[in-house]
């Protein structure tokens, strides 16, 4: 019989061995990656695409690799920047750094700053390395655009075409300006009797209904999103959130019900995390805007002079807010707390969702767990049903509660200490997780360290304040 066919060969794998072939495969693409660009751009350097037949390093790679001239170009730009950054350039070439990684480092690299900057790459994922990098002077890549808005009336039909760009700070008040909206205004203006939207007093009634309505649905959502359900389901299909910024499909009803409000200046009592602009300022002398982290510090300065918009000072142990345990729901201002100390988005590493976020208890609530900043952390509905099903924990260590440990299967660790963004747990020295304390996912119970001392109750041999196991 002949060789098995590679498809069947993948298709037969054990789960385990399966995901063993995607790391190993992952990272192997990446070192060979690396050789491919760092090679490409020795090749451009030596002038070599014309002694084989081409006028340019563009047009050979699409002759002979068949990339499309927009790949190529990238792949180009990214070897060329790099022969000036040794120690970036080795750690993408043994595939600890990522192509995607690389992609943003170069954003901000000098020779000054790439000592620190690799560092953060090897301890973050690389949703936590952008907002590791939020807010810094930037080095290289595009520049911001200027403020503009074109508006054209279509003379055959009378309809409107717009278009325009936005600046970072420009730009959040415009998403927060149309979450309003949408929280304001839930109706498809285009079932509504357009006799409706000229009367003010209809109008006014129309708007008064939606407001009740999102209410309700507010309520509805923290109650069953914050006892551990998983309401992500029920969410998919036509549900707002009062996160993020408003969903595609509801853009356009938020962006004419701003409309609507402006005309007619109906005052909202909907208050919500996502109809706001937050600008962190953070110890080191950063300006960020959750979400929107390839801004600059500078260019958000207008926003720290001008504008309706919350501020948040963020010191070495985030904010700090207490209530008591009477209650069990996150208040509103316990929400925003939490939502400024985790950046706006789910906590758990590698996440980026910014929407339908729940507010979970570290320690549970029936076992005594407190409604207060450190035993609540925001996690998206996905990501909560999965430590509700056992399949990720997080707790605080025993022996340094400071120090917040996300297990995930499979025995991969990341720690956040004190609240600040997690790292990889290769990266986190005498302070890795040990697996002595807490619980851990379903099925990796053997990750667990156990005692062992059969002779003797005396402690055993400790190592920086915990055993060896």
């Amino acid at each position: 019989m002949g060789e098995k066919p590679m498809l069947t060969e993948i298709t037969d794998l054990p789960d385990t061995d399966l995901i063993d072939a995607i790391h190993t495969t992952h990272h192997t693409l990446t070192r060979h990656q690396a050789r491919f660009i760092v090679s490409l751009a020795e090749f451009h350097d030596r002038n070599l695409a014309k002694k084989h037949g081409a006028p340019n390093t563009v047009t050979w790679l699409m002759r002979h690799h068949d990339l499309a001239r927009r790949t190529a170009y990238e792949y180009l730009g990214i070897g060329t920047k790099l022969r000036a950054f040794h120690q970036v350039t080795a750690e993408f070439l043994t595939g600890r750094l990522s192509y995607s990684k690389i992609r943003l480092l170069l954003r901000y690299l000098t020779h000054s700053n790439e000592d620190e900057l690799v560092e953060l790459a090897l301890q973050h994922c690389l949703t936590e390395l952008e907002q590791a990098l939020a807010g810094r002077p930037r080095s290289g890549g595009k520049k911001a655009r200027g403020n503009c808005l074109r508006v054209v009336i279509d003379e055959d039909t009378g309809g409107l075409n717009f278009w325009g760009s936005l600046d970072a700070d420009h730009g959040a008040e415009f998403l927060a300006a149309l979450k309003t909206g949408e929280l304001a205004y839930l109706r498809d203006l285009t079932n509504i009797d357009p006799e409706v939207l000229n009367n003010p007093e209809a109008l006014d009634a129309e708007i008064t209904t939606a407001r009740q309505d999102t209410e309700q649905q507010i309520t509805s959502e923290q109650m069953t999103g914050q006892d551990g359900t998983d309401t992500a389901g029920d969410q998919k299909d036509g549900a707002r959130t009062r996160f993020g910024a408003p969903l595609s499909t509801s853009l356009l009803s938020a962006f004419l019900a701003v409309i609507n409000m402006v005309r007619t200046h109906p005052v909202s009592t909907v208050r919500a995390p996502g109809a706001q602009v937050n600008v962190l300022v953070t110890l080191d002398g950063r300006v960020v805007i959750p979400d929107r982290f390839g801004a600059e510090t500078a260019a958000l300065l207008r926003s720290i002079l001008n504008g309706d918009i919350r501020y948040h000072l963020l010191d070495n142990n985030g904010l700090h807010l207490k209530l008591s345990r009477s209650a069990r729901l996150a208040s509103p201002a316990l929400e925003k707390a939490l939502l400024t100390r985790w950046g706006y988005r789910c906590a758990t590493p590698g996440c980026c969702h910014s929407r339908f976020l729940e507010f979970h208890h570290i320690t549970d609530w029936a076992s005594g767990g407190t409604t207060d900043l450190d035993n609540l952390i925001p996690l998206c509905s996905g990501c909560h049903a999965l430590v509700t099903a056992g399949k990720m924990t997080i707790h605080a260590d025993e022996i340094n509660p400071q120090l917040l440990r996300f297990r995930l299967p499979g025995g991969q660790s990341h720690t956040s200490t004190a609240r600040e963004l997690p790292v990889r747990n290769e990266q986190m020295g005498i302070w890795a997780d040990d697996y002595t304390d807490g619980p851990v996912p379903r099925g990796d119970e053997h990750h667990r360290q156990v005692w062992d001392s059969t002779d003797s109750f005396d402690d055993p041999d400790t190592d920086n304040g915990r055993g060896t196991g």
